[in-house]
């Protein structure tokens, strides 16, 4: 296995204390791939000189300071808890049922898996935690533990995040040709918080039928898809407004402004976009007081050619957001563009002089300083978001391209603000680093990697930038 380099970066960290998750046992295999438990909790009584203590304080801290990757195999029977900090496979654990899907939690302490054969979501912990003991701390780097917590709905499919809060929808499941009335199974979104999963309870609440749709939390609201008017398809058509009673949720509000087709949907301050057929449905929250309208898409995206295989107009069908930037991304045809719904505006963003090139995976790195984005190719380019997108680098991470491959996403870590990248062809995952613009490492494994994300403990961030 070829080593990762100590990350000269070295950040310092600012943890809050959090809420103590209980039960935490292990659930490895064998001895060898098992970590044992590391704590930063010694006797106070004990001389501090021995270096002992201090070893095993310095293996927690390295340890919360880069967090873990939480690995799942493509037999889909089991799990990998990989120690960036060890850089080593620490831990297998069993799958409960299979992932289609992996996430990190709002603050990153959970693995979020969904699994839409069995129609279940189940939360692992990474092992990494504080413990509040009044006049000070104790951090622990333990095993990694399922929880008890279990979601039972049908079909999870979106996972959106925004700030500590996120909002994963289930499809549900319509009838044959997917009509409004009569649905095998109404669709429906859960608030997932990370208290809420240390707790055992995360509200949900039904919705008028099954959709392909979307749910974006904002604080005591959640902005979810419905679907009245379209038949046959299983895209959503409205938006509505639901506020928060409880383990449940009330509308208070159903948009006039229909957004149909609704695919894509991302969360900035004080607004949520969301992209329909002919534009994108933007809902702007003045405190309780939530307002929406139209950004109709430009000449340039409409006339976008996608490859001669769809006859239909293109459009948008994703986004990706950071905290520190007041727009949103959007996809159209492989194309990105800025979505700035302050100013309503849309414009593309020049990345290649190549026309026949796509981008098929994007994403900001933590600080949203740089956008990456992933052409059909297998290269990447890293842009500078500062310099009006300028290009720092051109990575060839996939030299052979990603034709067959599972389509590559990127796993960005909060704390070191490295990038992961899974390349299963190859039993591997690529590690990135977007601020020097190169291939950091490759972390070789004997197994087939299937899905990957980031979790452990999140460190404060210094908000002040010069973008």
């Amino acid at each position: 296995m070829n080593q990762i380099n100590p990350l000269s970066r070295a950040i310092a960290l600012a943890f809050s204390s959090l809420i103590a998750v209980s039960a935490l046992s292990g659930c490895g295999s064998s001895d060898d791939r098992k970590t044992p438990i590391i704590d930063s909790e010694h006797d106070h009584d004990h001389d501090h000189g021995d270096d002992h203590d201090h070893d095993d304080e310095s293996a927690v801290s390295t340890e919360m300071e880069q967090g873990r990757l939480f690995i799942t195999a493509k037999d889909g029977s089991q799990a990998y808890i990989y120690s960036l900090a060890q850089d080593k496979v620490i831990q297998t654990l069993p799958l409960t049922g299979q992932a289609d899907a992996v996430q990190s939690s709002p603050d990153g302490h959970y693995a979020v898996i969904m699994d839409r054969t069995n129609n279940t979501v189940n939360f692992y912990h990474s092992g990494l935690e504080i413990e509040n003991h009044g006049d000070h701390d104790h951090r622990y780097a333990r095993d990694a533990a399922k929880m008890p917590l279990q979601l039972n709905y049908t079909r999870p499919v979106h996972f959106q995040t925004f700030g500590e809060q996120a909002g994963l929808f289930f499809d549900g499941l319509g009838a044959t040709g997917n009509p409004i009335e009569n649905p095998v199974q109404e669709a429906g979104f859960v608030l997932v918080t990370d208290t809420g999963i240390a707790d055992g309870t995360l509200p949900y609440q039904k919705l008028n039928t099954s959709m392909h749709g979307t749910a974006e939390p904002r604080g005591n609201y959640v902005i979810a898809s419905q679907r009245y008017q379209t038949t046959g398809s299983s895209l959503a058509d409205t938006l509505s407004v639901f506020e928060q009673h409880g383990d449940h949720y009330h509308i208070s509000q159903t948009f006039e402004t229909k957004c149909m087709g609704l695919h894509g949907s991302g969360s900035v301050t004080d607004y949520s976009v969301f992209a329909c057929s002919d534009g994108v449905l933007s809902v702007k929250q003045t405190g309780d007081i939530f307002s929406a309208e139209k950004i109709a898409y430009p000449s340039s995206l409409i006339n976008i050619q996608c490859d001669g295989t769809s006859s239909s107009p293109a459009r948008i069908g994703s986004f990706i957001t950071n905290h520190h930037h007041n727009y949103a991304i959007g996809s159209a045809c492989g194309q990105p563009y800025r979505v700035d719904p302050v100013s309503k505006n849309m414009t593309p963003i020049v990345w290649t002089t190549d026309s026949r090139r796509r981008v098929v995976s994007y994403d900001f790195d933590a600080h949203g300083e740089h956008l990456m984005l992933l052409d059909d190719t297998g290269k990447l380019y890293i842009l500078d978001v500062a310099q009006n997108y300028k290009q720092t680098a051109v990575l060839n991470v996939f030299p052979n391209g990603i034709e067959g491959k599972a389509v590559p996403s990127f796993i960005v870590n909060p704390n070191t603000q490295m990038v992961y990248m899974m390349d299963d062809s190859n039993q591997q995952i690529i590690e990135i680093d977007p601020h020097d613009g190169k291939i950091e490492s490759k972390i070789t494994l004997n197994f087939t990697p299937s899905h990957v994300t980031w979790f452990g403990m999140k460190a404060g961030h210094d908000d002040e930038h010069s973008h």
